[in-house]
């Protein structure tokens, strides 16, 4: 009713200094949680991967999906940071999430052979055998091909 707009507009008249504190609030925390290192923002995608294939190698596997999806945040184009995703959630049974993330790992670069191996490891443990053929033969194919890798510890995985 009318006391309660009343008391919002008594509210809102209120000394300048109030609103100062309440602007300066937000930034003291952003600054404080800056000082504290709580902000992950400074590190690259490669930094996130590094965490999590030690996260992978100390079978900390949430740990490790955490720090390949911060890896993934980072560097949105980064395929092998989606293959080591989908390592993860083969570990951890999440088959359609695993397929799911190891297609868009072989979307971004076709030419990465992991990718495929481990799709077809997650068919074949599915019964969708002639998908995994197909994959493994793509594997095998990629890996004969004289292409640089890009990825060179992608054997961690």
């Amino acid at each position: 009713g009318k006391g309660d707009r009343d008391r919002f507009f008594q509210r809102s008249e209120k000394p300048e200094s109030r609103n100062m504190s309440s602007l300066i609030k937000p930034y003291f925390f952003i600054l404080l949680c800056f000082l504290l290192s709580c902000n992950d923002q400074e590190k690259t995608a490669s930094e996130y991967i590094k965490d999590g294939i030690k996260f992978t190698k100390e079978q900390q596997y949430d740990l490790a999906i955490s720090a390949y999806k911060k890896a993934i945040k980072s560097e949105p184009k980064n395929a092998f940071a989606y293959y080591a995703l989908g390592g993860m959630y083969t570990l951890k049974n999440m088959h359609e999430k695993a397929i799911k993330v190891h297609k868009k790992a072989i979307e971004l670069d076709p030419d990465f052979p992991d990718p495929h191996y481990s799709l077809g490891f997650v068919y074949e443990k599915l019964g969708r055998k002639k998908e995994a053929e197909e994959e493994y033969s793509l594997f095998k194919k990629l890996k004969k091909s004289k292409k640089i890798r890009k990825y060179p510890d992608s054997h961690i995985m």
